[in-house]
Formats: structure tokens, C-alpha cells, sequence
């Protein structure tokens, strides 16, 4: 198994930010819209939004765009003692507190350094423009500016007592809030607790929840650099945040709704006649009640809501069997029973023939969002899902197989801007 250990993170100094750590933290980068950035490049010059997300000007070239200003720029926050490096080899424990669907949740885990590894299990396809993206990025800053975030088994939850215990009385780095969530954050370096959860992580397998790029990535980089004379390893291992699978309480998952920018057809004869064939089919009155049909049956399999010229359709499967039977990929039964996988392998595929190419679908958090694309023409067709949930993102990784891209949505993200790890 892959080995886990504490290392030498990179912080912003609390003294030149005169303590405001919501000034410089932002959400992950793919999150971020334009006009998000925009804000976040305004609350502080040293919003670590100037790494993960630069904004590219007109006269950028080959020496001078947004991936080496962004190295050039860590560069000097180091100089400047903005971001300062831990002396001290350290685990840094990480609690997100939020609201979901009526219910006060909290979740715990830890960032540390994770040896790059097959062992490693991912979930999703990745796209290739984000890794290029991701790729120019890594090779200017030379480290890791946010964590993976990862899943570990702990039935016995023993290293999240480990964790509890350790902070315990412990006044943290940072204690903000963000978007109703609370983040809090502490440095973990008791040596004799850092060496029993390194081996304790050292036996488990760990699934990758979200940054399947940035992981993809980081080893292609360290692929890269392995066949460079005095290479030492600096780039062996990547930053992850690990947190415990076995919890439910401590995973919310969020779907993550398709919506088209061109379909096959335009009317809704020509899309509901074929998708009657293996779908009863209601009409509801508005997205309102289009969603509450999708709660009611969000244990059930397979159930979708489409959105299609002016209308909200609510779609439950006749025969599950005969729907999964279209699906033409050679996948286990646990991969072709999952909401995405029915949604891309048996109706964009066979029933629809939709164009999943990279630019003809979006993917959107909310029913809102969805919605609101079709209305305003940019796109013609949504599809709405429920949560895949996470006994099926397990059973499917431990399988090595892969789900369509954006499959799964861990609510809250991880802020970026908390730890660094800048390679040696």
C-alpha cells in the first residue's frame, strides 16, 4: 500500500495577513467562476487565487502567462515571508462544520503527503483540458497548492479519535467562516500520534473523491522528472486530505446535473417517444415539483428529471433490467446499475445518440442552474439526477473501473490556501 507521512507544509505567515485568513483562502479551482476570481483578486493581493487560478492578459507568451506568474509570484511570497515553512514535520487535522438538508454535520480529516501509487483508487474519466491546464501549472509552481481529497476505511475509527484527541484543548491556525461552512484548522505534530496514524494509513487502500485530475497529473510530472539525472524524489509524493469512508454522517454528496447544449432532436415528441419506451413518463408542473418527485424516489434506481422546451418531465423506469441491457460497455452489474452510468451509456448513447464530446455539455450543482441555462437558450435539454451514493463509488473503485466525468460531488469542498507543499 501506498506510504503516508507528515512533511514540512508551506503557510501563510498570520502576522503579514494581520490574521485574516478569509482574505487570502479560496475555493478549489474548478469552482471558480470569472466573476468569483475577480473578487477573490480584489479581497487581498496574496488571495491564493493568484496561484491556482491567474487570469491571462493579452500580451502572454511563452515566457511571461498566467502558470509562470504564478510561479515567480510563490517565489516571492516565500522571499517576502508571506508563506513560511513549517520547521516541523506535521499532519494538519482540518474540521469543516455546515448545514445539509436540515441536519448540523462535522467532518474531520487530515492533510499529509501520499506516495503516487497504483494502490491509489480513482473513479472518475478525467478530460484532457484540465490536466494540460493542471499540468502548466504544477511545472511553474514546482508543489502541490491544494490537497486531493480522499477516502480511507476506519470501521474501528481509530485514527479519527487519534485526531479528536489531538486537538483537544489546541487553539487552531484558523477558525472562518465561508459560505455557511465553518473551517478550522490545525497544525498535528505530536510525533508519537503522527507515527501511529502513518502506520496505521499504511494498510488501507484510499479512493480518490475529487481531483482526479490533479492526481493524474502529479504523476505525470513525476514520471517526468524521474528520467532527469539527480532526481531525488522530491516529486513522489502529493498533498492529500484523507477522511473516513466508513462515517456516512461524514460524506455529503451532491449530484451533479447534465445540461445540453444541443440534442439530436428539438421537439418533445421526437425525445419522449423514444425515452417511452423505457421510462413512464409524468408531466410535472414546475422544477419545484419536478424535484420533489426526485426526493421522493432518491433511493430509487435509475430515476431522472428532464427539461425540455418549456416543460418538466419526471422519468421512472419501466423494467430496470431491460434498461441496463442497453448499456454496451463490458462493466460489472454495479457500474450499470448507477444513475450516471444508465444516463451517458443508455440514453445519451443509445437511446438519445446525444454528443457528449467535451463543450456540448455542462455540468451544474443545482436544479436552478440547469434550469436557468435552458431558459435562457445557450443550451436545450437538462437532465437532473440524485446523489450517486457513496456504498456505490466504493463498490465501483474497489472494482478498478471508472464513472463518467463529474459523477460525484463532495459537499463542502476544500479550501485551497491553508498548506502548501512546495517540493524540495
Amino acid at each position: 500500500m501506498a506510504e503516508v507521512r507528515p512533511f514540512n507544509g508551506l503557510l501563510y505567515d498570520g502576522n503579514k495577513i494581520n490574521g485574516d485568513y478569509s482574505a487570502v483562502i479560496a475555493p478549489p479551482y474548478d469552482v471558480i467562476s470569472d466573476d468569483m476570481r475577480d473578487k477573490l483578486y480584489n479581497r487581498n493581493d496574496y488571495n491564493i487565487v493568484r496561484l491556482i487560478l491567474g487570469k491571462s492578459c493579452e500580451t502572454n507568451g511563452a515566457q511571461d502567462n498566467k502558470y509562470t506568474r504564478a510561479g515567480k509570484l510563490l517565489t516571492e511570497w516565500e522571499k517576502e515571508g508571506v508563506m513560511v515553512r513549517d520547521n516541523e514535520k506535521s499532519f494538519y487535522v482540518y474540521v469543516q462544520e455546515y448545514k445539509y438538508d436540515g441536519k448540523t454535520l462535522r467532518r474531520i480529516g487530515f492533510v499529509g503527503l501520499m506516495e503516487i501509487s497504483d494502490d491509489v483508487l480513482p473513479h472518475e474519466y478525467t478530460l484532457a483540458k484540465p490536466k494540460k491546464d493542471r499540468m502548466n501549472l504544477i511545472k511553474e509552481v514546482k508543489g502541490n497548492l491544494s490537497p486531493i481529497f480522499s477516502l480511507y476505511p476506519d470501521k474501528e475509527g481509530s485514527i479519527r479519535s487519534i485526531l479528536e484527541k489531538g486537538i483537544e484543548g489546541k487553539k487552531p491556525i484558523l477558525d472562518i467562516a465561508e459560505d455557511g461552512v465553518r473551517h478550522i484548522f490545525w497544525k498535528f505534530s505530536d510525533e508519537k500520534a503522527v507515527n501511529d496514524i502513518s502506520s496505521q494509513m499504511n494498510g488501507k487502500k484510499t479512493f480518490i473523491a475529487d481531483g482526479h485530475h490533479r492526481y493524474e497529473v502529479a504523476r505525470s510530472y513525476r514520471d517526468m522528472f524521474r528520467e532527469q539525472e539527480g532526481y531525488k524524489g522530491e516529486a513522489d509524493h502529493i498533498m492529500m486530505y484523507f477522511t473516513e469512508l466508513d462515517d456516512i454522517d461524514n460524506l455529503t454528496v451532491v449530484a451533479t446535473h447534465r445540461v445540453v447544449k444541443k440534442m439530436p432532436n428539438t421537439g418533445n415528441d421526437d425525445l419522449i417517444k423514444p425515452l417511452g419506451k423505457y421510462f413512464d413518463i409524468e408531466l410535472c408542473e414546475n422544477l419545484d415539483e419536478l424535484e420533489k418527485c426526485l426526493k421522493r424516489d432518491k433511493s430509487s434506481d435509475n430515476v431522472f428529471g428532464f427539461l425540455n422546451d418549456n416543460k418538466y418531465f419526471f422519468l421512472m423506469p419501466k423494467d430496470e433490467k431491460a434498461l441496463v441491457s442497453l448499456i454496451k460497455e463490458n462493466k460489472s452489474e454495479e457500474w450499470k446499475k448507477m444513475d450516471v452510468s444508465v444516463l451517458h451509456a443508455a440514453i445519451f448513447d443509445v437511446i438519445l445518440s446525444v454528443d457528449c464530446g467535451e463543450g456540448n455539455l455542462t455540468y451544474v450543482k443545482t436544479p436552478e442552474e440547469a434550469e436557468s441555462l435552458v431558459k435562457s437558450g445557450t443550451h436545450q435539454s437538462a437532465f437532473l439526477l440524485n446523489p450517486t451514493r457513496v456504498e456505490q463509488l466504493k463498490a465501483v473503485a474497489e472494482l478498478g473501473e471508472m464513472m463518467p466525468q463529474k459523477s460525484t460531488y463532495f459537499y463542502p469542498k476544500l479550501l485551497s490556501g491553508l498548506v502548501i507543499n512546495k517540493f524540495n
